[in-house]
This record gives structure tokens, C-alpha cells and sequence, in this order.
């Protein structure tokens, strides 16, 4: 059955959007968590990036797809839009973006069969015009699955498609336990690896918590936003992050490792219904000196997780290709596509 989506619908805040109705398209389209409601909501609240305006697209009546925007500066926290090229661009030019630098599985949330060039023509038309409005210099879908049906209809609407950068996932749907998982790795120099690290966690007093992410995890917050500042990228956790956290935690789960009485080591996930992201981590690269090796130590729990509660697929995240490739995470090369009003 084909639904009619001429009727468009712009709100500028989350709780102008009927709850309901966004969910049941998001559920529907099997969208990430970055299309969660609870998490637009925190975003919304607790931005991790300056916001000049939010935008909340739906598609029909009912809505059978929706579409989350931001007005943000083109200078954004991980420097990930100076790789785009983008033309005439200039310090804290305006950019409307469908989604933010913190989510790397961008596409437009439709019910099954709905996702057709009409709909994301028409969703670019709307972008345009918003962008004039806004005094945007540019509209773009950021970070999309190069080989989706979204980035054909892209292509296909006529906006420039340029390379962004990758993330690496791995479909766990056929594990029981992170054993099942270490198994399937063709490499016995790397599944012994994975299977000698917990053990040598425990000789050097390392120890597991999985505290409450409503409690805002503050020594989580913090050991993450050190990292992220050692390596040149300090925006990319402000202070929101732990009022972000807090309003989140119904997705977010937290694996903290501590060693001395201190945090060693620390990774916030994002969990939707059928994936397990590994979205933010933390290291104190001094405390955990001397350690083999610390992507395991998040990875194994994360693994364990996420097959205990069904999910079917562990989102690595962006970076650190040589590590996620080692451990046969699967590469997803990632585009941006862009417009101009």
C-alpha cells in the first residue's frame, strides 16, 4: 500500500513531534539509535555541539518518514567537514545537517516501501529551502552507508557525493557469547589474544564496573573528554556530556575498569533493538600502562552484552582502522551528500 507523503511537517522542537508517531516510523525503518526519540530529546537538551536551530521533518499523515536537522557552524568538534571540501567555505559558515558528528549511520527513517526518489526529493526540497532561511551556505546527509538505498536515491536527487570516512561493525546474530565470537576469527594469533586478555586484566588488578549512566557516570564523562582533548578534539565532549548521559540512559549502557582505585578505562554504548554501539570511550593512558592491550578489555564485555540481550549487530564506531580490522570488524565506507540552497 502506498501512503501519500505530500503533506510535510517542520517542527523546531522535539516535543512538538507526537512521540507515537515518530516511534512507529523509526521502529518500522529499523533506524539506529541516533533516531531514537529519548536521544534526539537528550540531544536537544544537552547539545554536544552549538545549535543554532533543530528541525524535525515528517513525511505524511500519519508519518510514514522522518528526518532530524540541525543548523550547526561548519566548524564542527571533530573537524570531520574539512575533509568535504567544502566551496567558499569560511570560518563558522552555517551548514544544515541531517545528523550531527556524533552519529556515524545517517539515512532517512521510512516505513518499508516508502523510501523512493519522490520522498527524498522531496525531503532535499525542503532542506533547501530551510537552509535559505536559515542562512545556511550548504544542506548535507552526513556520514551515510555508501552502499544504501538511501545514498543511490541520494545520487539520483543530484546532490555531490564525496567520501567521509568509515566505520566498522560486525553482524553477531548467529553468537550465543563473546566466545562465539573470538571463535569465528580466522586468526589463532588474534583469537589468543582476545582470550589471554582478561586474564592478564585480572593478574594486574583490573577490575569491572557497570555503573548507572543515570547518575551521569562523571568519572566516565571525565576520562573520556581527557582522551578526546589528548588527541586534539576537546569540543567533541563538553560539559553537555554528562546532562547528555543522564537524559539518555534508558539507551546507554556503561562499562567502567578500574585499577588502584582509579578509572582506568572507560566506554559508554548506545543500545537500540537490534544494535550494540561502542559509541564513546576513555583511556588514562598512564594508569593502564603496561597493559596488553585496551581495545579487548571494551570489546569483550561489549561482545558478551550485546548477545546476552539479542542484538544483532556490534557498531564499532569510526577510527582506528588497524585495531576494528584485526578483530574482523567489518569496514562500512561512509559519504557525505551535499547541496546547496
Amino acid at each position: 500500500m502506498t501512503h501519500d507523503t505530500g503533506q510535510i511537517s517542520v517542527c523546531h522542537a522535539i516535543d512538538e513531534i507526537d512521540r507515537a508517531e515518530w516511534s512507529a516510523v523509526t521502529e518500522a525503518a529499523g533506524a539506529p539509535v541516533f533516531y531514537d526519540y529519548t536521544f534526539l530529546r537528550a540531544y536537544e537538551r544537552a547539545p554536544l555541539q552549538a545549535t543554532q536551530e533543530f528541525f524535525y521533518l515528517t513525511f505524511g499523515d500519519p508519518a510514514v518518514a522522518v528526518l532530524p536537522a540541525y543548523l550547526q557552524s561548519s566548524d564542527d568538534p571533530l573537524g570531520i567537514l574539512s575533509v568535504l571540501g567544502l566551496p567558499g567555505k569560511g570560518p563558522g559558515d552555517l551548514i544544515l545537517m541531517t545528523h550531527v558528528a556524533h552519529c556515524y549511520d545517517t539515512g532517512l527513517p521510512a516505513r518499508p516501501g516508502q523510501l523512493t526518489q519522490r520522498l527524498v526529493e522531496q525531503a532535499c526540497t525542503v532542506l533547501a529551502e530551510l537552509s535559505r532561511q536559515a542562512g545556511a551556505k550548504w544542506f548535507a546527509f552526513l556520514n551515510v552507508d555508501g552502499s544504501s538505498p538511501v545514498a543511490a536515491t541520494l545520487a539520483e536527487a543530484g546532490l555531490t557525493r564525496v567520501p567521509m570516512n568509515t566505520r566498522y561493525n560486525k553482524s553477531i546474530s548467529g553468537f550465543s557469547s563473546a566466545e562465539d565470537f573470538i571463535a569465528a576469527i580466522p586468526s589463532q594469533r588474534t583469537r589468543a589474544v582476545l582470550r589471554r586478555s582478561p586474564r592478564l586484566a585480572d593478574r594486574a588488578g583490573l577490575r569491572y564496573r557497570s555503573p548507572d549512566p543515570a547518575t551521569g557516570v562523571p568519572d566516565s564523562v571525565e576520562v573520556c573528554q581527557r582522551t578526546t582533548a589528548r588527541h586534539g578534539t576537546a569540543a567533541y565532549y563538553p560539559d553537555e556530556f554528562r546532562e547528555f548521559v543522564v537524559r539518555a540512559a534508558e539507551l546507554i549502557s556503561v562499562t567502567e575498569i578500574w585499577r588502584d582505585g582509579q578509572l582506568g578505562l572507560a566506554s559508554i554504548s548506545l543500545r537500540d533493538k537490534t544494535r550494540f554501539h561502542l559509541w564513546a570511550g576513555g583511556i588514562d593512558y598512564a594508569l593502564m600502562t603496561g597493559v596488553d592491550s585496551a581495545f579487548p578489555l571494551m570489546l569483550l564485555p561489549a561482545v558478551e552484552e550485546a548477545t546476552a540481550t539479542g542484538r544483532a549487530v556490534l557498531e564499532g564506531g569510526r577510527g582506528n582502522p588497524v585495531t576494528k580490522l584485526r578483530f574482523r570488524l567489518t569496514p562500512v565506507e561512509l559519504m557525505a551528500f551535499i547541496g546547496t540552497p
